[in-house]
């Protein structure tokens, strides 16, 4: 993301984020409470590729 894209911008990405964060928690609960391995390590790497674009967005993001 540029350091020159307007905050209003930057704060929708910043909550589509969040809400990817989200949807992988609940994928990870729901394929625990169906025994589904392959599904809960889908869910972990897909949660694991979010904080990683979380932490260089956050990392940039300066008001």
């Amino acid at each position: 993301m540029p350091d020159n894209s307007p905050p209003k911008v930057r704060r929708y990405d910043l909550w589509g984020w969040v809400l990817f964060v989200i949807s992988a928690l609940f994928f990870m609960l729901s394929s625990i409470r169906n025994g589904d391995i392959v599904g809960l390590l889908g869910g972990v790497f897909f949660l694991l590729a979010c904080v990683a674009f979380l932490v260089s967005y956050v990392g940039t993001y300066k008001g």
